[in-house]
């Protein structure tokens, strides 16, 4: 707690300082750029979540403060760049793959970042911590993203060369980033892409092809007996085509030698197709996105591969969308390859905005949104001798039909309202369970903004989580003040107000109670609130949240990717700064 209170002092310190800051700092005929983030939650004992096994004192062994921060400092003169960044885990936020990982260490760890950069008009080198993706990151994507604990930056070299965008070259290697070590495993990699179209002078649209290769040495032992691979090579060819409106990008990727996917299946090959079709005109948009793929995540440590969802230096995203309300996040599809070995499937979205330009304050926006993923034919194998044991065919992962409509009013009054149908089988998310286990969920939600005057506003948001099993049906509701420019208070709860919990049931499917005896727990228990108080204070370049209530044990996902967080009840407080 005295850690936690600290940190409130540096939340008013760093209130007061930012009265004096600037965006820059000017040194010299160059530029210092700052920017602080951090990250903080002090955990509170709940009694009713660890009376029905949400939570487990004996898991969380680094006590109970956990702290997530970052300092990026950034100089630049001319065409010159250079920077560091620091993180520092004070411990590590429970939740995190980072956290698991490093309990390995001490309770207190940082990692530094750095790098120095010359950019000219048609070339560049950097030397450091790179960030970099090739096409759309199924063989190499290396980024950094504070929300799920994920940075795999590679410390090496990279180069490029442009000729007058005709030509693109990039030339890159290093050792990639696992939480807060370096591996010695190291990655190299080009990339070549060629614009048709300014080869050819044609500038009402756009032509390319692209191409890239990708190589992985371990330095490591093996960490499976026959695998005696230690070089993987990854190639990818793409194409990409715009022209009035309509736009294509097709993608395919391969392992060309055998790696291994997970810890319950052979070393394999791997390959991936990705085609994105897209149309807009005027105030009308449509994409669709289809994709396959089979053994193409790629550990950057082989030796434990179950270390997390930031093991890995390729980015394979989910594409389904990405909700912002509580309940149609409940249950985000979080793909079953890692059971199954690969999926096929894909996800269709419609945008049209209905305007009268004469009358700026008042419009409809309609929004629609498709997903479905099926699992491949695969086997179960002897872990053992590697051989197949079963035979399992391909069948619906996850559906999802989901439809908003936005309206604004006038200038004081703009509601939403959004229907979703999900569907999800809960034996594949579990594990490689040939029998089907359906859950389905239909979910409403009603939001409404109205603008009191020019500097307060109240927002209402309700939702409501019909389900016949799994967790039964849900409430959920948010009431937010808000004082422009600077003070925002928000007050919500989330109901599990008909829970399935079931002494009888198949507690292999339910991954929301872990009881060894029902008996010992009162039924009102079973329907829990996961409340949250808190107020948000923007000033200039300064902004912190500070809230305090009890977080559901689910899915965090940020760009498609997602990582597991336990339930807790805690203090969180979360300060940005930069100048």
């Amino acid at each position: 707690m005295k850690k936690f209170l600290l940190f409130i002092g540096v939340l008013v310190a760093a209130t007061l300082a930012t009265n004096e800051a600037s965006a820059q700092i000017q040194v010299g005929k160059g530029q210092i750029s700052v920017a602080l983030e951090s990250n903080n939650t002090y955990y509170a004992k709940d009694k009713t979540l660890e009376d029905v096994g949400l939570i487990k004192p004996e898991e969380r062994v680094r006590g109970d403060f956990g702290s997530n921060d970052y300092l990026k400092v950034d100089y630049r003169l001319g065409r010159f760049s250079a920077g560091v960044q620091v993180d520092g885990y004070l411990p590590g936020l429970y939740g995190y793959d980072l956290y698991t990982f490093q309990q390995r260490d001490s309770k207190l760890s940082a990692f530094i970042t750095k790098y120095v950069q010359w950019e000219d008009q048609n070339w560049g080198v950097r030397l450091g911590d790179i960030y970099e993706q090739f096409g759309s990151g199924l063989i190499f994507r290396t980024y950094e993203d504070r929300n799920l604990g994920f940075n795999n930056s590679l410390a090496g070299a990279r180069a490029y060369y442009n000729f007058n965008n005709m030509v693109n070259v990039k030339v890159l290697a290093g050792l990639p980033r696992l939480y807060d070590i370096r591996v010695n495993n190291p990655v190299w990699g080009a990339d070549l892409s060629l614009s048709i179209s300014d080869m050819a002078g044609w500038y009402d649209g756009m032509i390319s092809i692209e191409g890239s290769y990708v190589g992985r040495y371990l330095n490591t032992k093996s960490p499976r007996d026959g695998f005696e691979s230690t070089l993987l090579n990854m190639v990818s060819g793409r194409a990409n085509f715009e022209y009035k409106g309509f736009s294509f990008r097709g993608e395919y990727a391969a392992k060309l030698n055998e790696d291994i996917f997970h810890a319950s299946f052979p070393n394999s090959k791997g390959s991936a197709v990705v085609i994105d079709l897209g149309y807009n005109y005027k105030r009308f948009s449509a994409s669709a996105t289809f994709r396959r793929q089979e053994n193409m995540n790629t550990n950057i440590m082989l030796t434990d591969p179950a270390i997390g969802g930031g093991n890995t230096f390729v980015y394979i995203p989910i594409l389904t969308r990405q909700h912002t309300y509580s309940l149609a996040n409940l249950n985000p599809y979080t793909s079953c390859t890692s059971h199954v070995g690969g999926e096929i499937g894909g996800q269709i979205d419609v945008y049209y905005s209905l305007r009268n330009p004469k009358v700026r304050s008042k419009y409809w926006n309609f929004h629609a949104n498709f997903s479905m993923f099926n699992t491949l034919d695969h086997y179960k194998y002897d872990i053992f001798t590697w051989e197949p044991t079963m035979e399992i065919k391909g069948r619906n992962a996850w559906i999802e039909f989901n439809v908003d409509v936005e309206r604004q009013w006038n200038k004081q009054l703009k509601t939403t309202f959004l229907y979703a149908f999900q569907r999800w089988d809960q034996a594949l998310a579990k594990s490689d369970d040939p029998n089907e286990h359906y859950c389905t969920s239909h979910i409403f939600v009603g939001d409404v903004t109205y603008k009191i005057n020019k500097r307060h506003s109240i927002r209402v948001e309700a939702q409501y989580l019909s389900s016949e099993d799994y967790q039964g049906d849900w409430v959920a509701g948010t009431i937010e003040y808000n004082f422009a420019p600077k003070w925002s208070f928000f007050v919500s709860d989330m109901w599990n107000c008909e829970a399935m919990g079931d002494p009888n049931h198949d507690a292999d499917y339910d991954n929301y109670f872990d009881l060894e005896n029902w008996d010992d727990v009162p039924g009102e228990n079973l329907l829990l609130h996961y409340y949250q108080v808190g107020a948000s204070f923007t000033h200039k370049s300064l902004r912190a949240i500070l809230s305090y209530g009890r977080n559901r044990a689910g899915y965090v996902c940020s760009g498609g990717s997602c990582r597991y967080q336990p339930a807790y009840t805690g203090a969180n407080l979360s300060i940005t700064l930069s100048f």
